[in-house]
C-alpha cells in the first residue's frame, strides 16, 4: 500500500468529521442561557476595562455616554484641564469604527453564525491582550503615542463587542452601557412577577458589570493596571472559546 493510497483512505475517513465541523461552524447559535452567560462574561470584562482607562486616561473605552460629556469638557478645557480632548476623540472615533466594521461584517456573514462569533471575538480579545502588553511597557516608559494606541485598541474592541451583542437577539444585555438597563429594570411593569426572563437578564447584566468594575479596581490598586487589562482579556478569551460549544439554533419552519 503506497503513501498516496494511505492518504486517500485518511481523507475518506476524515471527510465526514470535517463536514460535521463545517456545519457546526456555519450554524447559528441558539438563544439560550449559555449565550446569555457568555454575554455576562463579556460585561464583566468590560467593567474591568473601563476601571483601568478612566483613572489612567480620563476616558472610557466602552461608556460612550460618559465620553460624549467629556468631549465637551475637553473641547472647552474646563474642569482644570484633566480631560484630554485627543483621548476622548480617540475613544469615540475608534469605538464607532469598531461598531461599524464588526456590525456591518456581521450583517454580511451572519451575526449569530458561530464562525463569525468566534472570529470577531478572537479579534476583540487579541486587541485587548495587545493593549495590556503595551500598558505593561508604559509602566516603565510612559509615552503619549502609546497611550493613544492603547485607547484606540480598547475602544475598537469595545465597539465591536457592543455591535456583536446587539445583534444576537438578547436586547437586555448590551455588555457595556448600563443606564438603559437600570431604567428598564425599574420601570418593568412585571418587575415583581415570576417568571420574568428580561428582568432577570437585566439584573444579572448590571451585577456582572458592577462586579467586573470592583474586581478591576482591586487589581488596579493592589496589583497593576496592566494586570487588570490582562484579566479583562482573559474574560473575553473564555467567552470566545465558549462560543464553539453553544447549542445550534433550531431551523425555522417554513410556512
Amino acid at each position: 500500500m503506497g503513501p498516496r493510497h494511505r492518504l486517500r483512505r485518511l481523507r475518506r475517513r476524515l471527510q465526514p468529521r470535517l463536514q460535521q465541523y463545517k456545519a457546526h461552524l456555519l450554524c447559528n447559535v441558539a438563544n439560550d442561557l449559555f449565550l446569555e452567560a457568555e454575554l455576562m462574561i463579556l460585561a464583566f470584562a468590560t467593567g474591568i476595562m473601563d476601571v483601568v482607562t478612566f483613572p489612567d486616561y480620563r476616558v472610557f473605552a466602552s461608556n460612550q455616554t460618559g465620553n460624549t460629556a467629556l468631549l465637551a469638557i475637553g473641547a472647552l478645557n474646563i474642569g482644570g484641564g484633566i480631560v484630554r480632548l485627543q483621548h476622548v476623540g480617540m475613544s469615540l472615533g475608534f469605538f464607532m469604527a469598531g461598531g461599524l466594521v464588526i456590525g456591518q461584517l456581521g450583517n454580511v456573514f451572519g451575526s449569530k453564525r458561530r464562525i463569525w462569533l468566534l472570529v470577531s471575538n478572537m479579534v476583540q480579545t487579541a486587541l485587548v491582550f495587545a493593549a495590556a502588553a503595551l500598558h505593561t511597557h508604559t509602566d516603565y516608559a510612559p509615552n503619549e503615542t502609546t497611550d493613544l494606541v492603547i485607547i484606540a485598541l480598547l475602544a475598537f474592541a469595545s465597539g465591536g463587542q457592543v455591535a456583536m451583542a446587539r445583534t444576537v437577539s438578547i436586547p437586555e444585555v448590551t455588555t457595556a452601557m448600563v443606564t438603559s438597563a437600570y431604567v428598564d429594570f425599574l420601570v418593568d411593569p412585571n418587575i415583581f412577577s415570576s417568571p420574568n426572563r428580561p428582568r432577570n437578564r437585566r439584573f444579572v447584566f448590571i451585577c456582572s458589570l458592577i462586579l467586573g468594575s470592583f474586581i478591576g479596581a482591586i487589581l488596579y490598586k493592589y496589583v497593576s493596571p496592566a494586570v487588570a487589562l490582562y484579566f479583562s482579556a482573559l474574560g473575553k478569551a473564555i467567552a470566545c472559546i465558549a462560543f464553539f460549544f453553544n447549542r445550534d439554533a433550531m431551523p425555522q419552519a417554513i410556512d
